[in-house]
């Protein structure tokens, strides 16, 4: 027994380590870092009696036939038995000068010989990778050529280098995904930012938690009130109010006390207002945080926001690239003397309004005709492009549909005949940047750009859409303001509509309404704020049944169960609840639904997949949803698709020797390994804002008080509206109208200000206040608070003070009450216009 295997096995309290041999890379993810290795061991300190083993964990550039140490937990797996999860890992280096010189002399390194690998380990002695690692300046002292340096650096930083970052971010408890991520965004350095500033994470990379890096921050001995802590405070709070709750800014005192929270709750330590004033001031002048008047922006949101109000106002002052108004009739008459039924006063004008302006935007609740314009405008503007002589391939090309979802990009292309696409597919986006900033998006050719569903479009992804849009491109916008807001920050389309200078149309005559339908009537109510008188009775289209928390499972099962029996597709049914937990949630309403329509039997092959403290035990044939974006697969957050196979590795077909589950959406298959099954989930029942941008024939939804949090009229709308032939609700009457009654929190935006500045002043604004020691330390709270407790119906709640400035003064804008006529006189006296 070696000397450093008697260290090893020595002490049996250490952690279960490995040392072995590569035989085998069995598998290796192409969007991550996670690997599947079979090992010939040499050295161990637990108990186990074969000479291979099988090594799982997140590792970089592996060599086979390299020697690693790997620590971490020896698990018995149900299926694949013992296998070895690395937590961390490291390459045995060559520690004898023989063993460096073959080394830096062997393949890896092209063009370095003997001699010149001699060179390198007599200079820099036993510790030349580390040496060169820590400072590629060294072999600058070598006498070796340009070229063997830069060889031998571009080599040891592609393996080794990577190899240091992903032990690192091992350590840090980084997944695959986020690793993935955190690497390229830095690359070679990596390492250097996560010993010198591991705070900077928070800053540049979306999915890394302030807490997470506290934690190792911590351990590296980074005071609680180092400048770089108090830094990353400061945009977590900012991230916390702007991705959690949607704003798009927050004021001073809210940023104070939430920094405050987040930097003392994660250690026992007084934080002083001083302290975060001074790191919010070192952020504006780095340009990360901008600070307009008494708001407070990320950077990328700041501009966002300036980006749509500067470009949709100048869309809409343009003319020059839109059709006349007689030649949209004469085109759009031929089209309506094809179809079945004639566009009323309403519908036509909204069409001619779409192809006389360079940007139309079209809302309106379910029913009320939003495709049948649509379907009107594509089909007018292909007459009236082949009159200009475009050919029909040229015509397609340059009409482009899109969604945020794959669901509703797929009606659209349904209802216009036209290929249609998410938004992140148009653009390109992969899904390999760290965020949106770092996206090179081209230019759009063509004519004409629908997107629809728009009230999911949050801000930062608009103004990326915005950025490929051609000056002479023309621009439609359609959805329905009443529904939830975005998932993202923003409130795109409600300002978009509520500034009231862009232009639009509001369709309000319901179309699709049947002889006996009240589904949409009854959104309509809801809309406007009331339960109907008739809303405990059975309809032809809808049902309430009364049930308290217990018995909303057995209700939801027996109306599965009767949809199944008369010969309903699953796929035309969808249970929708606001929340995951309790018996009425989602999760357990899943397991419901699966066992009626997918019940468990020997021949069907089942896989368990532990996703955080739920486990699902997926079937072929299960209906399941997509819960990440994966553009390069071409599905996205929310979308439907179905279990199409299960292949084990045992499987005698499975050439790979992977688990692997194929599922089929609407776009095609994708191919799930194991360490990609946590981006799916049962789908029978979804949450009502996963369901947005899709419709059903029958909706089952159970509203009951433990819900209360959730509870908000949008919500309930959403939900209402997803329903297309039949409507079943479920729960507690006062669940109801505690829902019908709350219009929720509104999302506090500046979006609807700058389009009024753009519209009024066609000019860039002013640049953005530089926030100084005196501006943070005496901005007058009682100013800001003042301002929030302004009413919705004034427009100047969302006009911050800067702002204000850059209007014209007006005795139109005073007497409409859109502008302050004593602006710019804060903080003065009669005195001070003595002195002049």
């Amino acid at each position: 027994m070696s000397e450093t295997q008697t260290d090893l096995l020595a002490d049996e309290t250490t952690e279960p380590t490995v040392i072995g041999q590569v035989a085998n890379i069995v598998f290796s993810a192409q969007n991550s870092f996670y690997k599947v290795l079979r090992i010939t061991i040499v050295e161990k300190n637990f108990e186990f009696d074969d000479d291979e083993m099988t090594v799982t964990g997140n590792f970089g550039d592996i060599q086979i036939g390299a020697s690693y140490e790997f620590k971490g937990q020896l698990k018995e797996h149900p299926r694949y038995g013992v296998q070895f999860v690395a937590n961390n890992y490291h390459r045995q280096a060559a520690s004898s000068v023989s063993g460096l010189v073959a080394y830096f002399s062997s393949e890896k390194f092209p063009g370095i010989g003997k001699a010149t690998a001699t060179k390198i380990v007599d200079t820099l002695g036993t510790d030349a990778i580390d040496l060169i690692l820590d400072n590629e300046k060294v072999l600058a002292n070598i006498n070796i050529s340009e070229k063997a340096q830069q060889v031998i650096i571009n080599q040891l930083a592609k393996s080794d280098g990577m190899e240091r970052a992903i032990i690192a971010l091992n350590d840090f408890g980084f997944g695959s995904n986020l690793a993935t991520t955190i690497y390229q965004k830095y690359q070679q350095e990596t390492l250097t930012i996560l010993k010198k500033n591991p705070y900077q994470l928070v800053i540049d990379i979306d999915g890394v938690s302030f807490k997470r890096i506290d934690q190792f921050a911590l351990q590296q001995g980074i005071d609680a009130l180092d400048e770089r802590r108090v830094n990353a405070g400061v945009i977590a709070a900012i991230n916390l109010k702007t991705f959690e709750s949607g704003d798009t800014y927050m004021v001073l005192p809210d940023l104070l006390a939430t920094t405050k929270q987040i930097l003392e709750h994660a250690q026992r330590v007084v934080v002083d207002d001083d302290l975060i004033k001074q790191a919010l001031l070192a952020l504006t002048k780095e340009g990360i945080v901008v600070a307009d008047g008494s708001y407070l922006y990320i950077r990328e949101i700041y501009e966002s926001e300036n980006q749509i109000a500067k470009q949709l106002v100048d869309l809409t002052e343009r003319k020059q690239h839109t059709y006349s108004r007689k030649q949209v009739v004469k085109y759009l008459d031929e089209v309506e003397s094809t179809n079945d039924f004639k566009y009323d006063t309403t519908q036509r004008e909204a069409i001619i309004a779409a192809l006389t302006n360079q940007l139309f935007i079209l809302t309106g609740g379910p029913g009320t005709g939003k495709t049948t314009i649509i379907s009107g405008v594509v089909a007018t503007l292909k007459k009236l492009l082949r009159q200009d002589g475009m050919k029909s391939d040229e015509i397609d090309q340059g009409i482009h549909l899109a969604a945020p979802t794959g669901r509703a990009a797929k009606r659209l292309q349904e209802s216009t005949g036209m290929l249609a696409s998410t938004i992140h597919h148009l653009l390109g986006i992969t899904g390999r940047e760290a965020n949106l900033d770092d996206v090179d998006i081209e230019e759009l050719t063509g004519r004409l750009l629908v997107v629809d569903e728009m009230s999911m479009v949050d801000t930062q992804l608009f103004a990326t859409l915005l950025s490929a849009v051609r000056p002479d491109m023309q621009v439609i916008l359609v959805g329905d303001k009443d529904q939830l807001p975005s998932v993202g920050p923003g409130r795109v389309f409600y300002d978009l509509l509520a500034s009231g200078i862009l232009n639009y149309r509001e369709l309000e005559t319901i179309h699709r309404q049947g002889k006996g339908s009240t589904i949409i009537s009854l959104a309509n109510d809801v809309k406007n704020g009331y339960l109907p008188d008739d809303f405990k009775e059975q309809k032809l289209d809808r049902s309430f049944f009364a049930a308290d928390l217990r018995r909303v499972p057995s209700l939801v099962e027996k109306i599965a169960t009767s949809w199944q029996k008369k010969g309903h597709s699953v796929a035309d049914m969808q249970i929708l609840a606001p929340m995951y937990r309790t018996q009425a949630g989602v999760n357990h309403l899943n397991e419901i639904a699966q066992d009626i329509f997918n019940p468990l039997s020997s021949k069907k092959k089942t896989i368990s997949v532990k996703n955080g403290a739920i486990t699902f035990n997926f079937r072929v044939g299960d209906k399941v949803m997509q819960t990440t974006n994966d553009p390069e697969n071409n599905v996205f957050n929310g979308d439907i698709g179905y279990i199409s196979t299960i292949l084990l590795a045992k499987d005698k077909a499975n050439t790979d020797k992977k688990d692997v589950i194929t599922v089929s959406f609407d776009t095609g298959e994708v191919i799930y390994t194991r360490e990609n099954w946590q981006h799916l989930t049962l789908a029978y029942a979804t949450t009502i804002h996963k369901s947005q941008g899709t419709e059903y024939k029958l909706v089952i939804m159970p509203l009951v008080s433990a819900f209360s949090r959730m509870l908000q009229r949008n919500l309930l709308y959403t939900g209402l509206t997803r329903a297309s032939e039949s409507l079943v609700l479920l729960g507690q009457e006062s669940a109801y109208q505690q829902a019908v009654l709350t219009t929720g929190v509104d999302r506090q935006t500046t979006l609807q200000a700058r389009i009024m500045q753009y519209a009024n002043q066609q000019s860039v604004p002013r640049k953005p206040q530089e926030v100084t020691a005196t501006t943070v330390a005496e901005q007058p709270v009682s100013h800001v608070k003042k301002e929030r407790e302004v009413s919705d119906d004034e427009v100047k709640k969302t006009i911050p003070k800067s702002i204000h400035d850059n209007y014209l003064l007006t005795n139109e804008l005073i007497e409409s009450h859109q502008i302050d006529p004593n602006i710019g006189l804060d903080g003065l006296t009669p005195a001070d216009f003595m002195s002049v």
